[in-house]
C-alpha cells in the first residue's frame, strides 16, 4: 500500500474547521505573523511570559530605529486570526471591533497582528490609547513588508515627546518683488539640501520639489506661500505635525524589486504669520513629501535583506494657508 493513500479518504478542509483545531491553527497564526514580522524588521522578538500573555501582549518586538542613530523601537504586539477579528479586503484588510477592544489600552500602544489563514497572509495595525474603537479599513500598505519596519518608526514617533504644530514659529512675509524673492529663496533652498522630519527621518530638497511648486499652472498666492515657507521649513519640520495622514500609495515591480510609492500629507496648524502690516495671524502650514521603499519580491527568502531595503524621502510642496 502506498502512503499516500493513508491520507486519501481524510477530509482535511473539514478538520480544519472543528474546535479541536481553533487552538492549533490560533498558535500556527502566532507563529507565522511573529516569523514575517521578524523577517519583515530585522528584528528580534521575545514571546509573552505568563503574565504578559494574560494581559494580552503576546510579542515584543526590538529592533534598531531607521533614523535615530544609537536608539531602539520597542512594540508590544497582540496577534489574532480568524473571521472574529478582521476580514481580507482587495486591498488591505478589515481590523473588527473585536480586536479594537482586545487592543486597546489605557497607557500604551499595541501592535496589532491579524493573519487570515485561509490566504496565509498577515496584517498590521497600529492601535493608540486614543484610536477609535470601531471597525476600520487599512490599506495595501498594511501587509507585512520590508516596508513595514519604516511604517513602525514612523506610528512609535507620534508618541515622541517634541513640540508639535508649529508651536512658537513666526514666519516673516517679505514684501519685496517676486522674482528677487524666487532667486533668493532658491538658493536658500539649494543651501539647505535637506531637513529632518522626528516622524518621517531624512527629507531631501530636490528639484522634483522646487518645480512642483512654481509651475506655471500653480496659482501665484500658493507661489508667494511658499516663498514665505520654505526659509523656516528646517524649523518647521523638526516638531511632530498636527495631522498626518498618508493620501496616496501605488506599487510597482521591476527587476525582482517592489516598489512602494507613497504620498505623505503632514499639517502644522500652531504657526504664525507676520503679515506686511505687521500684525501675527494664525495659519496652517502644509507639507507634503514623497516616499520611495524599495524592496527585494523575494523578501522571505533574502539571505542580505538589509542591504537591499532602500528608503528615500524628498519634499514635494510647502505653503501656508488659512490666514485668520
Amino acid at each position: 500500500m502506498k502512503y499516500s493513500s493513508l491520507m486519501r479518504h481524510v477530509p482535511v478542509s473539514t478538520a480544519q474547521q472543528t474546535p479541536a483545531f481553533n487552538g492549533v491553527n490560533g498558535g500556527d497564526a502566532e507563529s507565522l505573523a511573529a516569523a514575517e514580522l521578524v523577517l519583515a524588521t530585522r528584528a528580534e522578538i521575545s514571546w509573552g511570559s505568563r503574565e504578559e500573555d494574560g494581559r494580552k501582549i503576546d510579542l515584543i518586538l526590538s529592533c534598531n530605529h531607521p533614523w535615530y542613530e544609537k536608539e531602539r523601537i520597542i512594540v508590544l504586539s497582540q496577534v489574532k486570526s480568524g473571521s472574529t477579528y478582521g476580514e481580507t479586503l482587495q486591498k488591505g484588510f478589515k481590523l473588527k471591533r473585536a480586536a479594537f477592544a482586545s487592543a486597546q489600552r489605557t497607557t500604551h500602544s499595541i501592535l496589532m497582528l491579524w493573519v487570515d489563514r485561509d490566504q496565509d497572509k498577515s496584517f498590521w495595525a497600529y492601535v493608540h490609547p486614543n484610536s477609535k474603537s470601531s471597525s476600520n479599513s487599512y490599506g495595501a500598505y498594511h501587509d507585512i513588508t520590508p516596508a513595514t519596519y519604516f511604517d513602525l518608526a514612523r506610528c512609535v514617533s507620534r508618541e515622541l515627546n517634541l513640540p508639535f504644530g508649529g508651536k512658537g514659529i513666526i514666519i516673516r512675509k517679505r514684501g519685496t518683488d517676486f522674482k528677487v524673492r524666487r532667486r533668493n529663496v532658491q538658493l536658500t533652498y539649494k543651501d539647505i539640501s535637506s531637513v529632518f522630519s522626528p516622524v518621517l527621518g531624512k527629507i531631501d530638497l530636490t528639484r522634483l520639489g522646487w518645480r512642483h511648486m512654481f509651475r506655471k499652472a500653480r496659482a501665484s498666492a500658493h507661489k508667494e506661500a511658499s516663498l514665505d515657507s520654505i526659509p523656516y521649513i528646517k524649523k518647521i519640520m523638526a516638531q511632530k505635525p498636527t495631522e498626518h495622514a498618508i493620501t496616496d500609495v501605488t506599487y510597482s515591480y521591476h527587476n525582482g524589486y517592489n516598489y512602494r510609492q507613497a504620498e505623505h500629507l503632514l499639517k502644522y496648524s500652531q504657526v504664525r504669520l507676520c503679515n506686511t502690516a505687521a500684525r501675527l495671524v494664525l495659519v496652517t502650514v502644509i507639507v507634503r513629501v514623497l516616499e520611495e521603499i524599495r524592496y527585494p519580491q523575494n523578501w522571505r527568502t533574502s539571505a542580505m535583506l538589509s542591504q537591499h531595503v532602500t528608503r528615500k524621502c524628498v519634499l514635494k510642496t510647502i505653503y501656508h494657508k488659512g490666514e485668520v
